[in-house]
């Protein structure tokens, strides 16, 4: 019986070790493709910050050379 052990422990150790390794390259791969996916989130968020703001400096400079005409001064 202890000649069958041996091979078999080494074998379950082997299909462990094999398991944990999948279980681990699986998730880096899942989490290096949240992280794309957030970055390119991020990427579009910026590029819409800057849409707002260069909106907003136009509108600024609009009421600043019309604000007499929108107030009626």
């Amino acid at each position: 019986m202890k000649e069958f052990l041996t091979p078999l422990g080494k074998y379950t150790n082997l299909v462990l070790l094999l398991l944990i390794l999948h279980f681990c390259i699986t998730v880096m791969v899942v989490n290096f493709r949240y992280i794309d996916r957030l970055n390119t989130t991020i990427e579009t968020m910026w590029h819409e910050i800057e849409q707002v703001k260069d909106t907003n400096i136009k509108l600024y400079q609009f009421i600043e050379e019309h604000g007499d005409d929108i107030t009626g001064r």
